[in-house]
């Protein structure tokens, strides 16, 4: 299963304008059940971006021993052990993921990488966590969405402050 996981603000940024994830510090990921979710991944998959705000910010890394595909059509220095490069596109990716499904995806962003997947209807399922923080700017959720698409909503829950939304494709 290919999955999304993700938490905005209620005005739907993913991150500060600097890329920073402070607002969620109140809000420990433990509480929403990350670490069942975590449990179950096998392969990582990160835009550029988002690959390089993670390894400046956390630290140790927390990923080690998952497989991580970091999404660029450059280079990267100083790839953690499990990483690698994948450049040959979005469709391609997705083909690659369905055919080496020993455990499930995550796609943990940024907002750009999910949409090219949910544009393609390739995520399985989406848990998308919203606190109640109003940010004003910064990193949007969905940028550049291509064409409106509707999701099936299958699970509303509440883990402490936090809305979590479970949508699946229809």
């Amino acid at each position: 299963m290919i999955c999304g996981y993700i938490a905005s603000t209620l005005d739907g940024y993913i991150a500060a304008s600097d890329h920073s994830f402070s607002f969620l510090d109140p809000y420990p990921a433990e509480e929403a059940g990350y670490e069942a979710f975590y449990a179950g991944i096998g392969t990582l998959v990160m835009g550029r971006i988002t690959y390089e705000v993670c390894r400046r910010s956390l630290s140790p890394w927390p990923y080690a021993g998952k497989r991580l595909l970091v999404v660029t059509s450059g280079t990267l220095a100083d790839l953690p052990a499990d990483a690698e490069i994948w450049s040959a596109g979005i469709d391609a990716l997705i083909d690659h993921l369905r055919a080496d499904a020993r455990q499930d995806v995550w796609i943990v962003g940024g907002g750009r990488l999910q949409q090219a997947f949910i544009d393609r209807d390739a995520l399985d399922r989406l848990d998308q966590f919203i606190v109640p923080v109003v940010l004003g700017g910064g990193i949007p959720l969905y940028p550049d969405v291509a064409r409106p698409r509707t999701l099936k909503l299958a699970e509303v829950g509440r883990f402490g402050q936090i809305a979590h939304l479970r949508l699946e494709r229809p």
